[in-house]
């Protein structure tokens, strides 16, 4: 998902003739998309409605410097009372409020599992979930009826065998381009590991690689084949100018994997029917879980104050409800009942996506929330292009990968 870079400081939720022991909440918060800093005002806004003796002094920040800003504030004893993160460092969780004595042992439960389980450090909670991603296929549905072609529940599925022999029917009968466009992303393909039983770490610390050689190189070998039956010409070579998104958008596609994030943008541009899922499974039914969190910080002259807010953030159906509307982001907590986002299919497609992030395993959350797999996502990267043009075997690109994830470890410090 693309992060927008923002610098200023900008004051939320202030009121005039505020109580003299009123605390005002430093915050740290980095943006997903452009509506997402009115939606975070907003939040703010409310809460201080609720809570004439909470204001907040909101500090948007790159999301590419976030960690960097960590280690400096806490080097200078100045952290925030509170922030928005994608992941807990190792540097940073000696700072962390530990929420279990406050939410309770039970208050993850809520949440979609695999993102909950990064939130955990032994017994402590050291971060409250607040939005996820998920990495899934959308799926052209108006090509399938003009094809005649039944699309499955979410919850019966298909296998991606039974996936690809459909969408390359669907293309010949609805005489659409192209059975199937991928982004050119890592991610999505680790996603079609993740599919068939196999990640990169262990779940748990201490961590260990666990990638298995042949697993992954069978799926490299399909995943290969399916570049050259299904998708443009040169699409994963570099050698076509073709744009997944625009390809699907425009109706030139009858699948595409991506994710949730581009729902808003089908609900706005695309004039032909989609939807969200099912996504195919090999022998596990799995997506990609991405996210934020929110931490407070322990060293807070206002820890219970950030507790309160947080809890209210991350558990309140109305507060959920307020942050991932207008930016279009799936609620972590389950109980959240499914949102009207202004769009029918956009609402059905995000909750879809919801529910296939349910469904799926620890690893396709700890796996891209492991620090290590920073020093692996380039690498990896760089291996699939060599295996898909040929310049390596499938075999090779794998053998790199574990390397690379193995050397991770130490960079990593774990």
């Amino acid at each position: 998902m693309k992060r927008f870079m923002y610098g200023s400081l900008i004051a939320a939720g202030l009121l005039a003739g505020a109580p003299a022991y009123a605390s005002e909440l430093k915050i740290m918060w980095y943006l997903g998309t452009d509506a997402e800093e009115q939606a975070i005002k907003d939040v703010l806004a409310t809460y201080t409605k609720l809570k004439p003796e909470t204001t907040f002094n909101l500090q948007i920040v790159p999301y590419d410097d976030i960690d960097n800003r960590f280690a400096q504030l806490a080097a200078a004893g100045t952290l925030p009372d509170l922030s928005k993160t994608s992941s807990m460092r190792p540097f940073i969780r000696p700072y962390l409020t530990d929420f279990a004595p406050v939410f309770g042992k039970d208050y993850l439960k809520d949440f979609v599992p695999g993102w909950a389980a990064g939130a955990k450090l032994g017994d402590q909670i050291i971060a409250a979930p607040l939005q996820v991603t998920a990495t899934g296929m959308l799926i052209n549905k108006s090509a399938f009826e003009k094809a005649g072609v039944d699309i499955p529940d979410i919850k019966t599925s298909w296998t991606w065998d039974e996936f690809l022999a459909k969408t390359k029917e669907v293309a010949d009968k609805a005489a659409v381009r192209y059975p199937l466009v991928w982004d050119i992303s890592q991610s999505r393909w680790l996603t079609m590991q993740f599919q068939y039983g196999n990640h990169i770490y262990s779940e748990d610390e201490p961590y260990k690689v666990v990638f298995d050689h042949d697993k992954a190189t069978a799926v490299l070998d399909k995943f290969i084949g399916l570049t050259k039956t299904h998708m443009p010409p040169g699409l994963w070579s570099g050698s076509s100018s073709d744009n997944p998104k625009q390809l699907f958008t425009s109706g030139q596609a009858v699948a595409w994997m991506s994710g949730n994030w581009q729902v808003g943008g089908l609900a706005e541009n695309a004039s032909f029917d989609w939807q969200a899922g099912p996504t195919p499974y090999g022998t596990v039914k799995s997506s990609m879980v991405g996210g934020d969190y929110v931490i407070g910080f322990n060293t807070s002259e206002h820890v219970d104050e950030v507790n309160a807010f947080i809890k209210w953030l991350t558990t309140d159906p109305k507060a959920q409800e307020l942050y991932t509307k207008p930016i279009m982001y799936i609620p972590a907590n389950l109980k959240v009942p499914p949102i009207d986002y202004g769009n029918a299919k956009a609402s059905a497609a995000l909750q879809a996506f919801k529910e296939e992030l349910s469904a799926s395993p620890n690893f396709a959350a700890t796996d891209q929330a492991n620090p290590a797999m920073q020093y692996v996502w380039g690498p990896m990267r760089q291996s699939l292009f060599q295996a898909t043009t040929g310049q390596i075997t499938s075999s090779q690109a794998i053998d790199q990968i574990i390397k690379t994830a193995q050397e991770s470890l130490t960079e990593a410090g774990q």
